[in-house]
């Protein structure tokens, strides 16, 4: 039971830090031209996101793999929207560009891509199990505490280019 808990942990120590560190990239392209910032964020969500989905299952320590990718894709779709609500609406205090059709389709996407990042890398995600450290919470916390903090205060100091 416990490592169940410590990996659940790490799901979410993932997702926060791939989540504020995502934002803390696209922040300046996207404020500098809105179609710039969704390009990008088009290009490098989708392989941040696949990066993180990956340092999940890898060190998921049940039988069955498909469990681990359903609690991930629970995980990630909670744990988006919690920050899209603390990022949009305590942070810049702009709800309304929040809920766009868009923002839906990327809560879709995020749910589904453990699914594909399974189906594409089974064997690979199989292979390449490890045990969950110490360092690997810390690595990953560190990533998105200070990626969090560093996007607050760009935001409320309007720091620009």
């Amino acid at each position: 039971m416990k490592e169940n808990t410590k990996w659940l942990l790490f799901n979410i120590t993932v997702v926060f830090a791939i989540y504020w560190a995502g934002n803390l990239l696209l922040w300046f392209p996207w404020s500098i031209d809105a179609n710039l910032g969704i390009g990008l964020m088009l290009t490098i969500m989708p392989l941040l996101w696949g990066f993180g989905i990956y340092h999940c299952l890898i060190r998921y320590k049940g039988e069955k793999v498909l469990a681990g990718v359903i609690i991930n894709s629970i995980i990630m779709l909670v744990i988006a929207v919690v920050s899209d609500y603390i990022f949009f609406g305590l942070i810049r205090g702009a709800m309304d560009d929040l809920y766009q059709p868009t923002t839906f389709y990327g809560y879709v996407f995020l749910t589904i891509m453990p699914f594909l990042e399974l189906l594409f890398f089974k064997k690979l995600i199989i292979k390449k199990k490890c045990l969950l450290t110490a360092k690997s919470f810390i690595s990953f916390g560190a990533i998105g505490l200070l990626s969090l903090l560093i996007l607050i205060a760009i935001i409320k100091f309007d720091i620009k280019i």
